[in-house]
């Protein structure tokens, strides 16, 4: 698993549709559950992951939902991701409310433990003070997730990313960070997408419900190919947040061998070490 491909640099969500064409984009954020429960209010998110699944193979991320109104039980929430799930490059939690810390913390924690070597993000309000506002541990999260999904729907949110230095950026305290988009509730939304296709880990748009679907797709694309257009000397280099994204891998990696009873000498610890950085090469 390539840390540089579980990062999508391009990606559309889904809430509630079922599949259809994402043509242009590289991925899907997919929502497969919602707590501990793979269904809400009549709707199978489970069932809905495994039709994209089907259909669009590895390029399906799985989202779930983390905290009221979806319970407080974040060990519980983290095994049914896993078991919906399985064996996945990235998975990301969306967190919008109040949630203890120590809940976010056993969430993060047995994926890692389930999943050693697949990446975990995580998508909020944008900055700190947003996200802590509504209960969001917003410390936890940085500190136990590879990467944040910043939430830039607004005008006002993003002029806070465009800004120099930026929140959104600084807060995550140098982790890599998707900006995830919202077209129908900002008219400038292509700007905060250039920024993070450009200058971070990628964007994605909210979402493949809308009716605008079609023509974002299109936009996001477009956009995606017209920033490929960088300077060779650009190439084979790693940013700031690729070095973090890979540091924080192997961490995990040896994080996961250790609680399982292995030791730092094992030949199995050091091919999982050595994996992750023949991917980050390539």
């Amino acid at each position: 698993m390539s840390a540089q491909l579980a990062i999508p640099r391009t990606a559309a969500w889904v809430w509630h549709c079922g599949p259809r064409s994402i043509f242009g984009l590289d991925a899907v954020f997919v929502r497969c559950a919602s707590g501990t429960s793979p269904a809400t209010d009549a709707f199978d998110y489970a069932a809905n992951f495994k039709r994209w699944a089907t259909a669009r193979g590895p390029t399906v991320v799985p989202w779930t939902w983390l905290g009221p109104p979806a319970g407080l039980d974040g060990l519980g929430a983290a095994d049914l991701l896993c078991d919906i799930a399985p064996r996945r490059p990235l998975y990301v939690a969306e967190l919008q409310v109040e949630i203890p810390g120590q809940e976010v913390l056993a969430f993060a924690r047995r994926v890692r433990q389930r999943e050693p070597e697949a990446l975990l993000g995580f998508s909020s309000l944008p900055t700190r003070a947003d996200a802590e506002a509504v209960g969001v541990p917003w410390d936890v999260c940085v500190e136990e997730f590879d990467l944040g999904l910043p939430q830039v729907y607004t005008p006002a949110q993003r002029e806070l990313l465009l800004e120099d230095p930026s929140p959104v950026v600084t807060d995550m305290g140098g982790k890599p960070i998707h900006v995830a988009t919202f077209p129908d509730g900002d008219v400038g939304w292509l700007e905060s997408a250039r920024a993070g296709i450009s200058r971070h880990a990628g964007a994605s748009a909210w979402s493949v419900d809308q009716s605008s679907f079609t023509n974002w797709r299109r936009q996001l694309s477009r956009l995606a190919t017209e920033e490929a257009r960088v300077p060779e000397a650009k190439a084979g280099s790693r940013t700031p947040g690729e070095e973090a994204l890979l540091a924080n891998r192997i961490i995990a990696i040896v994080q996961a061998h250790l609680d399982a009873g292995g030791r730092l000498e094992d030949e199995q610890l050091l091919t999982g070490v050595e994996r992750a950085l023949r991917d980050s090469a390539t």
